[in-house]
């Protein structure tokens, strides 16, 4: 029922024909919640050179829809589901489950539309890709590491061969090695102005018809995908960034032109300033607590605080600081979450709240005379070791 209701707020894609979600993992450090269970290593960004970027803590996992941006308008997302990645786990299951959840739901007004979704380097495997496919109206456009080998289609003969196994892959796509690359199927250019007003030059080449190793647990060998690749320049031809390859899979990648896919994995990181806002504003990781299921009612608070002031975005007024005036927004544009959260007061006075005042209910007796509390047991850190197979065997 909350999904379906969170889906009354989500806005219908005008500019590009599906509609856009996207998938990402942010992490709670508790370090010194020794009382707090299934706490395991996750990802923390440090400053200091040299220093490991992990963390002791809860890692949680956020599906929500992006909707279009216009120039001018600040990043929003409109979170969908946001649950904890238990330590028997990991990102890739929950995003699967969660997607799975979201499309399979025939009372959303996306269950029968074309639905894309991005996400990073971390998603690009088959561990991810694979189960997904029998999602045939979505397209997942993933990120690739610059190391990764895929393969070309094979070429059918016309008289087929009577023994031995069929052939799989082609040609090799070595994507660190130039010289394995074939002629790509498509070639776009595109020229963009960033918010600084420094002008980008992007190139996009594009293969289709890749394939990715798979086996029989997985057999990603059987969805074929588009392989682009993505180098930008500025207005003096210099490279601004190393190459980006992307990966777009689905039965209906076809509808999914280039320059679209560019502009969408561009558009991901406002899940980002998501993150970022919610921890910074809506205290996402200040709250303490020694039980789970309090903090992942926590984190569900926060993710539905986010999701009013989405829904009051429209009617907010941005106020400004005296000393703000770089920050006044343009006429017709979309303002900032902080901004809407600074008008906050004067909008839920004129709405006014459901909620009837409180009352006094009395005073508790407290807790009896000598009762004696029992100290909460301390939980270890929960470590992921390799399996044993990839253990290298020494000698005795």
């Amino acid at each position: 029922m909350t999904l379906e209701l969170i889906a009354e707020v989500v806005p219908r894609p005008e500019q590009r024909p599906f509609f856009l979600f996207g998938l990402d993992c942010t992490s709670i450090e508790r370090q010194f919640a020794k009382t707090l269970a299934d706490r395991g290593m996750v990802h923390q960004a440090t400053q200091i050179a040299g220093n490991k970027p992990i963390a002791i803590g809860h890692s949680y996992s956020m599906l929500a829809v992006i909707p279009e941006r216009n120039e001018g308008d600040a990043p929003w997302t409109i979170p969908l589901e946001m649950s904890r990645v238990s330590t028997d786990s990991n990102s890739t299951q929950k995003g699967i489950a969660q997607l799975n959840v979201v499309l399979n739901n025939p009372n959303l007004p996306w269950s029968k539309e074309l639905c894309v979704a991005v996400v990073d380097s971390a998603y690009g495997n088959k561990q991810f890709l694979s189960p997904l496919q029998q999602q045939k109206n979505l397209v997942i456009l993933a990120r690739s590491r610059s190391n990764r080998v895929f393969y070309q289609s094979p070429v059918i003969s016309e008289t087929p061969a009577h023994r031995g196994h069929p052939t799989w892959y082609g040609a090799r796509f070595d994507l660190k090695e130039p010289d394995t690359w074939h002629e790509p199927t498509e070639v776009s250019h595109l020229s963009y102005k960033t918010r600084r007003g420094r002008t980008i030059k992007a190139t996009i080449n594009a293969w289709s018809n890749m394939l990715m190793r798979g086996g029989k647990a997985l057999p990603t060998q059987l969805f074929p995908f588009t392989l682009l690749r993505i180098e930008s320049v500025d207005e003096f031809d210099q490279s601004l960034f190393r190459p980006m390859w992307l990966i777009v899979i689905g039965e209906r990648r076809g509808q999914l032109s280039a320059l679209q896919a560019h502009q969408s994995y561009r558009q991901r990181f406002d899940l980002e300033h998501s993150f970022r806002f919610q921890k910074q504003n809506l205290l996402l990781t200040t709250f303490e607590t020694p039980d789970v299921e309090h903090e992942q009612q926590w984190v569900k608070f926060v993710m539905l605080a986010y999701i009013q002031l989405w829904a009051a975005h429209s009617i907010a007024v941005a106020l400004p600081r005296p000393w703000e005036k770089h920050l006044i927004p343009l006429p017709f544009t979309r303002i900032s979450p902080s901004k809407v959260q600074q008008d906050w007061f004067r909008i839920i006075s004129q709405l006014g709240s459901p909620a009837v005042s409180p009352k006094t209910r009395g005073y508790s007796s407290g807790r009896k005379l000598g009762q004696i509390q029992s100290r909460r047991p301390r939980l270890p850190v929960i470590k992921k070791r390799k399996s044993p197979a990839s253990v290298p065997k020494f000698a005795a």
